[in-house]
């Protein structure tokens, strides 16, 4: 019986450190994407921005999603993934009007996928 329930403890120790270490790990990743994704999106709005720019964007978020992919369903990263490719897509042929508002939503996914991850009720119950 005492066996049972420290297994039980361990159990549950280990599923809520791991819970918080995925929380963690989504947040922050998050965040640095979406400080580059802001960076480009300056340069995008003050027309300094470049090809080369977009793709060190694309570089950064491929190594990025490599680990999210252990966290995150696949269908949010491919969203993210056609967001991003349509960007610099438009960086490319120097279309900035049409690059400024798939950043903008990029940027709202930054701020919304880590809060579907967050350690809270409303994403518990």
């Amino acid at each position: 019986m005492i066996r049972t329930i420290v297994s039980l403890l361990i159990s549950l120790g280990l599923l809520i450190g791991i819970s918080f270490y995925e929380s963690n790990r989504v947040q922050k990743t998050f965040e640095r994407f979406d400080e580059v994704l802001q960076v480009l999106y300056d340069k995008i709005e003050a027309k300094e921005v470049t090809y080369e720019d977009g793709t060190a964007v694309e570089a950064f978020w491929e190594n990025q999603k490599n680990t999210l992919h252990i966290w995150l369903p696949h269908t949010a990263i491919q969203e993210i993934d056609y967001q991003l490719y349509e960007a610099v897509g438009y960086l490319y042929v120097r279309d900035y009007d049409s690059a400024m508002p798939k950043i903008e939503i990029l940027i709202g996914m930054c701020e919304n996928i880590p809060q579907s991850y967050r350690f809270s009720w409303e994403n518990i119950l």
